[in-house]
């Protein structure tokens, strides 16, 4: 008699080995679609993964059924259950950045700022308010113009000349304080300065008696990001290579959270 504990348990490896098979074959559709974004063709799909027309037919109507594949009834792309996914898994920017703005606020005791770039103006994100009784804060939610502003010429420098340029046609170069870069020529030398040293500077250009510091930090996200610290006028002259290391070191600190491998 045929000892059914051992048959079934037999069985199981073969199982287990078909599973694998299957799901690797899955993911070998997909990585071809993720490389072809105008999307593919069941034929261009069956040479791109180097599998039979049948089983890429197969595969393929299994993952439209998860919502894994998209299809205009010729060609077949990446589909809507696969962008939830990432969204799901992608990091808030506010919680990466959040401690590390709150020790860069205690050690500089100044106002402490996350912004991002919205097309030609940056957007606040976060911020820690400093514990002085003469302070700087942002309204939430401000956007305040890409050429007046230090995190806004950080983000600026992180792009070409041709970009830069791209972004300031739509909005100009509009004075906001006498000190206010309102020459193209007069910003792009100081972005040359920002990409040379890292560190974009706001003395007092957007607003009298405020001045600020920023980097750009890189998240790893799709947006791009700004850390700023800003301070009054005099207090901030009388500490700028002081907020420059502590920024500096808040960055480099980001990042290697974020990036341990750079």
């Amino acid at each position: 008699m045929t000892n059914p504990t051992i048959s079934q348990a037999a069985a199981r490896p073969s199982q287990d080995g078909d599973s694998r098979q299957v799901i690797a074959r899955a993911a070998t559709l997909l990585r071809a679609l993720e490389s072809a974004p105008q999307g593919l063709t069941i034929a261009e799909l069956a040479r791109a993964a180097a599998l039979p027309r049948t089983t890429v037919t197969r595969l393929a109507a299994a993952l439209q059924a998860e919502g894994l594949v998209a299809t205009d009834g010729r060609r077949l792309g990446l589909g809507p259950a696969l962008l939830r996914m990432a969204a799901a898994m992608r990091p808030d920017a506010r919680a990466l950045v959040r401690p590390h703005l709150e020790r860069l606020a205690r050690d500089s005791r100044e106002t402490v700022d996350l912004w991002v770039e919205r097309d030609a103006f940056v957007e606040i994100v976060d911020e820690v308010v400093s514990d002085q009784e003469v302070r700087v804060a942002a309204t939430p939610g401000m956007r305040l113009p890409l050429h007046s502003t230090a995190p806004g010429k950080a983000l600026l420098a992180a792009r070409d000349d041709a970009q830069v340029a791209s972004r300031l046609a739509r909005v100009g170069l509009p004075m906001h304080t006498a000190r206010t870069l309102t020459s193209t020529d007069g910003l792009m030398q100081a972005l040359a300065e920002v990409r040379r040293t890292g560190l974009a500077m706001d003395e007092e250009e957007h607003a009298d008696d405020v001045s600020a510091i920023a980097m750009v930090v890189d998240l790893g996200l799709p947006e791009r990001y700004a850390i700023a610290v800003a301070a009054p006028a005099r207090r901030f002259r009388q500490q700028r290579e002081r907020l420059q290391a502590a920024l500096r070191g808040c960055v480099e600190a980001i990042h290697a959270q974020t990036m341990p491998a750079r």
